[in-house]
């Protein structure tokens, strides 16, 4: 019984390069522990299947016993999470690799035809990924420039096939978009991807396995050249607060979602907001999640004592239904 109550509470791990999943063999998504394994890919042979928060399967399987070793004796293979370095790090290192990248006609094109001007394009400071350049010989620029990169979100360590290790990042085709705090100081970058099987958007962040670290979910603050509405407008995703700050002339801060609300909150009280317009997209209406995360954003500002508004409007398709689509389309906003 003893041993049993103790398979029960023993944590999982998550799959890495060093201890890959024993179900698929893959070294991401996929957790388990010396007597159970979630596996996010392989159902055959699973005794059950849960569905996550997020809508994906889980397929659990029973793993026979001594195929994974439990407990303490990995602890010496599981390298450590790295801590995020202070968003003033961050902040110089991300703004010199971005000056070290070019923004490609195709990205341009479409940041322009999404509503902004090219001297909105160029403030904002977004970046194609580099395609015709390794990513180890930007990072090694870096490093030579006195930069380190252990604690920024997006880079990691690869294993050189001479020994020892050195500096990357994914380079899947795409662009970044900087996220910015309060002052302006680049905390995170969201990729905007051109192959969007995996997701039209992902942040920079992750590998913790290889040295790399969590940016977490960072929300962005989108200021206009100049501003003209006082009140704090709150939407989802980083270009569309860009893009409806252009439009609007206020400050507007972009979540990572509608459930990611938490962030949004500090970034409010330290900008002084007295009064806020939450413009969530209008699939609200038939998407639970993001109602949701919209009633728990306004019960946590209204306890705050501030005042909570909500931007409405019609949209005409579902090309329009964010606030960045529906201005430029001259749509009416109506606040409530």
């Amino acid at each position: 019984m003893g041993a049993a109550r103790l398979l029960e509470y023993e944590g999982f791990r998550k799959a890495s390069r060093r201890e890959p999943c024993p179900i698929c063999g893959k070294t991401d998504w996929c957790g388990f522990n010396s007597y159970l394994c979630s596996c996010m890919r392989v159902s055959e042979g699973a005794f059950k299947h849960i569905i996550l928060s997020n809508g994906q399967v889980a397929h659990l399987h029973r793993l026979e016993p001594g195929r994974v070793a439990p407990g303490r004796q990995w602890e010496e293979f599981i390298i450590p999470e790295v801590e995020p370095a202070p968003v003033e790090v961050r902040d110089r290192v991300y703004r010199h690799f971005l000056r070290l990248l070019d923004l490609y006609p195709r990205h341009k094109e479409e940041l322009l035809r999404r509503g902004l001007k090219e001297e909105d394009i160029k403030r904002n400071g977004y970046k194609s990924i580099p395609e015709h350049v390794n990513p180890w010989i930007l990072c090694k620029k870096l490093t030579r420039n006195g930069l380190n990169l252990a604690g920024i979100p997006g880079f990691y360590r690869a294993e050189s096939k001479y020994g020892g290790s050195y500096w990357t990042f994914n380079s899947s085709p795409g662009y970044f978009i900087p996220i910015r705090d309060v002052k302006g100081r680049i905390q995170a970058l969201q990729r905007r991807m051109d192959d969007i099987r995996n997701g039209k958007y992902m942040l920079f962040s992750g590998h913790s396995d290889q040295g790399g670290c969590s940016c977490g979910t960072p929300a962005h603050v989108a200021r206009p050249i100049e501003v003209k509405d006082s009140r704090v407008w709150i939407t989802e995703g980083q270009l569309k607060a860009d893009i409806a700050a252009v439009y609007l002339g206020a400050v507007v801060i972009g979540a990572q979602g509608a459930t990611s609300w938490k962030p949004v909150v500090p970034e409010v009280l330290e900008l002084g907001a007295r009064e806020v317009v939450i413009a969530y997209d209008r699939d609200q209406e038939t998407n639970k999640e993001v109602a949701r995360g919209k009633r728990m954003l306004a019960a946590e500002l209204k306890k705050l004592g501030i005042t909570v508004r909500e931007a409405i409007w019609r949209a005409r398709s579902k090309e329009e239904k964010g606030i960045d689509d529906a201005l430029v389309a001259g749509l009416e906003i109506r606040v409530v």
